[in-house]
């Protein structure tokens, strides 16, 4: 059965509101096997599908201005010159720079030249006197630079504009452009007199500029076209949107130093002003650019069929088709949504896309495209993804056939989709099929290439959803706990599954399939040898689980003595007290016996038949005991004994992890086992910072964040006392205010001592 995939007519969304920001980062959040790279065109992989709609791609080097600014500066002087040396005098000099170099010429010195400066063949010949025109409009664009570049000392400050001083430079530049008979620079002093008067917002005087200085000169590099630009910018300034359009389209087309600034200022249009822009097209090429661009900055489907019909073979195509497919992966699978209850084949199955598929392969069957094979090898993976395994080898059978020597690639990638469709399309996962499919599997793993990890994540997902399907929870795991390299653990298997979601993550069944020799097949043992957990993580797991439940016996049962973790030894003595809850204090002063979950469990037990089998210490017993009660929650020391990770986000916790009853159980054992005051004063204290705790829980303090947000206008909140959360500080100051540790905690617990002096 063919399944269809979703409405094609949002495909393109926008991507300028996916950015983290404000900082640049070209790496996407997007999901996906159809990796958008396949294409090779460097002037046009800055329009790929990506969230970092701002990020700066004007360091890619066909797209950087600064590179084709020294490839005319480096073909003027006949290549005589380093790319380096001119770089340094344009772009690494400032205006004091040259008035330096200005002054060591006029004294015939080398002394005073700035280092980056003093080697350069450039300015050797600069104080020689040769090709003084060329110097003369360098020193002039210096003088420029700071009146049309961001002068501002950080982002909140205004930019500052010297007008005065812009008109002067302005009629300096005119003239300087009648004076030269260099039809180079005469160009250079035209693009400096635009940008000057668009800098000072005379917008009608760019335009005029423009026409008069540019248009007489029949001469067209990348200066005219970035001169272009300003007139452009100025005549949207004027109001008129859809001729700015116009010539931004052209920059976009024509200049690749300037194609980022065009593709930002090309306005997105609705039907009527998108065709008032096409009217200005003088040929079925530039409409092709105003095209892609709408396409670009719109969800219009019709954008990229037009697009077709004026020019197959147009490279914008193949860019609009991979941000298409991206986009329909994106929202297939979208990024912060991956985790593993998420059903793969069923969201491929649900969504309908019968519009855009059947657009792909009839412009792949035309042949007509830049590369047709391209068109097969997407409407190949759309098949894929609409699970019509037949369309997918007819199309991908086409694409392998004219895919030309230069891209062997392909062939590659198509085989990556074939075994994914092979996994995809099996109903039942025997033996006889993981036999078959294990050499495909370690293929794809072994690649690292053309998404390979992703797609060998995409086939471990389903096979864990048919084994899911089969029951065999075990094998469901293994794939999703997968290890894709050495650090490189998927994030679809946590040890928090094995407590919150023990019937998806049955962890007695994952050891027994672990632990078991007997007829264990070859892709078994693959899967156990690539698990994110080893036999002895397990068993800590285990054990770990059994301690939250103090169940210390069976805990000490799982042999997790000689486990080597992050958390091997634990950071700080979990039998120690202290009046104010601090982990890092607690960590600095632990000199003597370094306690690990193992030992910690073994301690807990003797502690506890010391206090069954005498007397003797029964009071301290109960108070270690209490102490390390209290100490293997949230807000204890060693809160890592019980749990695998403490974050005041998350309410997927243990219960006892936030219960601190047992804690305050023993402390009030304790107090009855001992006559001493101190002792006693200490220990209802600690039942206090119980009790206190209880309340943060009880009210739901703890779950809305407001935890460490107590006081409110310099006062703890009334609930607490108002609910009889302070028994134990009233207890405290009744009976106790004689002890020692009574002025002790008065002295360092701010709560105690607001409750005494404030009652």
């Amino acid at each position: 059965m063919i399944v269809s995939i979703s409405s094609f007519l949002l495909f393109l969304n926008s991507d300028n509101t996916k950015s983290c920001g404000p900082y640049y980062d070209e790496n996407p959040f997007l999901y996906g096997l159809f990796e958008p790279t396949i294409i090779k065109d460097d002037s046009l992989s800055a329009f790929f599908l990506s969230p970092s709609f701002f990020s700066d791609y004007s360091q890619k080097r066909l797209l950087n201005p600064e590179v084709d600014n020294i490839k005319e500066w480096k073909d003027y002087f006949n290549n005589k010159y380093t790319s380096e040396d001119l770089s340094n005098i344009i772009y690494r000099s400032s205006p004091e720079d040259i008035k330096i170099l200005i002054a060591s010429k006029l004294n015939n010195t080398y002394s005073i030249i700035p280092k980056h400066l003093a080697k350069s063949n450039i300015t050797k010949d600069f104080i020689a006197g040769k090709y003084s025109e060329a110097f003369k409009y360098l020193i002039f664009a210096k003088e420029c630079e700071p009146q049309v570049t961001d002068n501002r000392k950080d982002a909140w400050s205004e930019l500052i504009r010297d007008t005065t001083a812009m008109t002067e430079l302005l009629e300096k530049g005119k003239l300087f452009y009648q004076e030269t008979t260099d039809k180079y620079l005469k160009e250079r002093y035209a693009y400096q007199c635009v940008r000057l008067a668009h800098y000072k917002k005379d917008f009608n005087l760019t335009i005029k500029l423009f026409d008069d200085l540019f248009n007489s000169l029949n001469f067209r590099s990348i200066i005219y076209y970035w001169a272009l630009s300003h007139k452009a910018g100025a005549i949207r300034s004027l109001g008129d949107i859809t001729y700015s359009s116009y010539l931004f389209s052209i920059i976009f087309d024509k200049c690749l130093s300037r194609r980022l600034i065009a593709s930002q200022n090309f306005k997105s249009l609705d039907a009527s002003l998108l065709y008032e822009t096409l009217d200005y097209c003088k040929d079925n090429h530039e409409r092709t650019a105003v095209w892609f661009l709408h396409a670009y900055l719109t969800n219009d489907f019709g954008s990229m069929k037009k697009l077709y019909a004026l020019e197959p073979n147009s490279a914008y195509l193949e860019i609009l088709l991979t941000r298409a497919i991206d986009k329909l992966e994106n929202d297939i699978y979208e990024y912060w949504n991956r985790d593993n209850r998420t059903n793969w084949s069923n969201q491929f199955i649900r969504l309908d896309y019968p519009n855009f598929y059947s657009f792909v392969i009839s412009c792949a069957k035309k042949e007509n495209t830049l590369r047709p094979y391209f068109w097969y090898y997407a409407a190949g993976y759309l098949s894929l993804l609409r699970q019509d395994y037949d369309s997918m080898k007819e199309n991908f059978t086409s694409a392998k056939r004219l895919t030309t020597n230069d891209e062997p690639e392909y062939n590659n990638r198509i085989k990556i989709l074939e075994i994914l469709a092979k996994v995809d399309a099996q109903k039942i996962i025997d033996e006889n099929f993981e036999s078959n499919i294990l050499k495909d599997t370690k293929w794809v793993l072994d690649l690292k290439k053309y998404n390979s990890d992703d797609a060998f994540s995409w086939m471990m997902k389903r096979f864990s959803e048919k084994y899911y399907k089969q029951q065999d929870t075990a094998k469901a795991q293994m794939c999703l706990g997968f290890r894709l390299g050495k650090g490189d653990y998927p994030e679809t298997v946590s040890p928090i599954d094995y407590r919150s979601n023990p019937g998806r993550a049955p962890l007695d069944k994952i050891i027994r399939f672990v632990e078991s020799d007997y007829n264990r097949t070859a892709f078994d043992k693959y899967l156990i040898e690539n698990f994110i957990y080893t036999k002895k993580d397990l068993y800590e797991i285990r054990g770990t689980l059994l301690l939250s439940k103090y169940d210390f016996e069976n805990a000490l049962l799982w042999n997790f003595s000689n486990i080597k973790n992050d958390l091997f030894l634990l950071p700080a003595d979990p039998f120690q007290m202290n009046l104010n809850d601090c982990h890092d204090c607690d960590a600095t002063v632990l000199t003597t016996k370094l306690y690990t979950k193992h030992s910690f469990a073994k301690r807990m037990l003797e502690l506890e038949n010391e206090i069954k089998s005498t007397s003797k210490n029964r009071a301290e017993n109960y108070f270690l005991l209490a102490n390390a009660y209290y100490n293997i929650t949230y807000f204890g020391n060693s809160w890592m004994i019980i749990d695998f990770y403490r974050s005041h986000y998350s309410s997927d916790y243990d219960p006892n992890y936030l219960d601190c009853s047992k804690a305050e159980e023993y402390y009030l054992k304790a107090i009855t086992a001992s006559n001493d005051k101190d002792f006693q004063a200490r220990c209802i204290f600690m039942a206090a910072k119980c009790e206190q705790n209880r309340f943060y829980i009880d009210k739901g303090f703890f779950q809305s964040r407001d935890y460490y947000y107590y006081y409110s206008d310099c006062e703890p909140n009334p609930q607490i006392k108002q609910e009889n959360y302070r028994m134990y500080f009233k207890n405290l100051k009744d009976n106790y205010s004689k002890t020692q540790f009574y002025k002790q905690a008065l002295k360092e617990c701010k709560y105690f001592n607001y409750f005494v002096t404030n009652k």
